[in-house]
């Protein structure tokens, strides 16, 4: 096979960022051609540029990654499509495999799987993980999602600062005062049990806090 077009969806541009990240230090003749925000963009997108492959969030602000797997493989013929959601779980694998999904897997295994998921695809071959079929995926006995360690506003916290945000940027977009916003900051890194700015964003990123 030739040159590889790819579509990604995601309503988190760093989702997104990250994905054309991984892809492109796989594969010399891998291109996306295209990174969405919206269910119908990547509707619209994939049906005019008819990609060979279409990553996409399960669920997005419009229409869901099972509603744009079902429009797509109507619409452009031998597209393959790989779902990606922030937990794998059992009862979503029945639907996406009655719907011709080719391949399932949660968000914090795409660092390590979605290359892998993308040439089984391309063969012609399913790859649903294996953690996909039982309870939500963990990396270790110990791993709790970042969702049920941290409090609203302290999400909301990591969220700006895996989008660049200083202390004092995100005190003003919060509308907290900045001594207010470093507590929350330092917070973070204790209940997540991180020293830095850079394990910070690795956690939002394998969790998709984003």
């Amino acid at each position: 096979m030739g040159t590889v077009e790819i579509l990604i969806a995601d309503d988190h541009e760093l989702v997104r960022t990250g994905l054309i990240s991984i892809l492109a230090q796989s594969h010399t003749e891998w291109r996306v051609v295209g990174n969405v925000a919206t269910g119908a963009a990547a509707v619209e997108l994939g049906t005019a540029l008819r990609p060979d492959v279409a990553i996409l969030d399960l669920s997005m602000p419009d229409l869901g990654g099972l509603q744009v797997a079902e429009r797509l493989l109507k619409s452009v013929p031998g597209i393959r499509i790989i779902i990606l959601t922030v937990y794998a779980a059992a009862p979503i694998l029945g639907p996406l495999r009655k719907a011709g999904v080719h391949a399932y897997l949660a968000k914090n295994e795409a660092p390590k799987m979605l290359v892998r998921a993308v040439e089984r695809v391309l063969a012609g071959e399913p790859f649903f993980a294996s953690a996909s079929t039982s309870r939500p995926v963990v990396e270790a006995p110990e791993y709790v999602p970042a969702q049920f360690l941290l409090t609203r506003r302290e999400l909301d916290v990591l969220r700006l600062l895996a989008r660049g945000k200083t202390n004092k940027e995100l005190a003003a977009e919060l509308g907290i005062g900045v001594r207010t916003a470093e507590s929350h900051h330092a917070n973070l890194r204790a209940k997540l049990n991180v020293q830095s700015l850079a394990d910070l964003l690795r956690i939002a990123f394998r969790d998709a806090v984003i």
